[in-house]
């Protein structure tokens, strides 16, 4: 791979990130939505670094009418890299080609050992639900925050309280019965990304991957563990579209 090779692959580089941020908005497939200007100061950095080492390369092209043999004094060219370095191009068209989608119900079955503890509540606490009104709708954090609290505290908070959540579904096996609604939780990319799931009883399961709404109650758990995988007893079901920003 020639210098000039090296320099272009840095501006095509600097464009895919560019496009995935930009103008696909894919990027929240990989990061939390706030990188989304570090990222594209980046791509910047990357197109001109690249671009400034284009223009040196065909500025200083070498003048071989001079007798001199400026390429291969040594019997080689230190100009050039190893050919391996061509792979480095390869996520490059990845990205535009075949984007990688963000997580789903592969790895957050891979992840069931190490689900997201309970997320804590506010400082002023949770605000008070009310049985009597339409389904709340909530992200799936708040659910299993609240199902924790109620599972070890005052259990009415809770209970009988419609919900409305949405996620991915998830099979969950045949031996515990019904299926996993999940969110994936990132703290700054998808690399540590964990599960936020939620057993969906009372509804068929739709397939793997697809984007639902669910509306139902809370089943309270028969165990107080910590880590016990809080249940949704669903009244309706509805399909919807992933939404833009896939993680919670």
């Amino acid at each position: 791979m020639t210098r000039a090779a090296q320099n272009l692959l840095l501006v095509f580089l600097g464009a895919a990130v560019l496009w995935i941020t930009l103008v696909s908005g894919e990027y929240v497939n990989y990061v939390r939505p706030g990188f989304r200007f570090p990222l594209v100061a980046a791509a910047v950095a990357l197109l001109v670094l690249g671009g400034a080492g284009l223009r040196r390369e065909w500025r200083d092209v070498p003048d071989h009418d001079d007798g001199h043999d400026h390429g291969h004094g040594h019997g080689h060219d230190h100009s050039r890299g190893p050919r391996v370095a061509w792979l480095l191009g390869l996520p490059v068209l990845a990205i535009f080609l075949v984007a990688p989608p963000a997580l789903g119900s592969f790895s957050a079955a891979r992840d069931t050992g190490r689900a997201a503890p309970p997320p804590a509540p506010p400082d002023d606490g949770f605000r008070p639900l009310s049985a009597a009104g339409g389904p709340v709708d909530m992200s799936l954090g708040e659910f299993i925050g609240r199902a924790h609290e109620a599972q070890t505290g005052d259990p009415a908070e809770l209970q009988g309280v419609p919900v409305r959540l949405t996620g991915f579904v998830t099979p969950a096996g045949t031996e515990r019965g019904g299926w996993q609604l999940t969110r994936m939780k990132i703290a700054c990319c998808a690399g540590d990304a964990v599960p936020f799931p939620v057993r969906v009883r009372g509804v068929p399961q739709p397939p793997a991957d697809s984007w639902v709404r669910v509306t139902g109650v809370w089943e309270p758990p028969r165990q107080t563990d910590r880590t016990v995988v809080q249940t949704l007893r669903a009244h309706s079901l509805k399909k919807v579209e992933k939404p833009k920003n896939p993680y919670e």
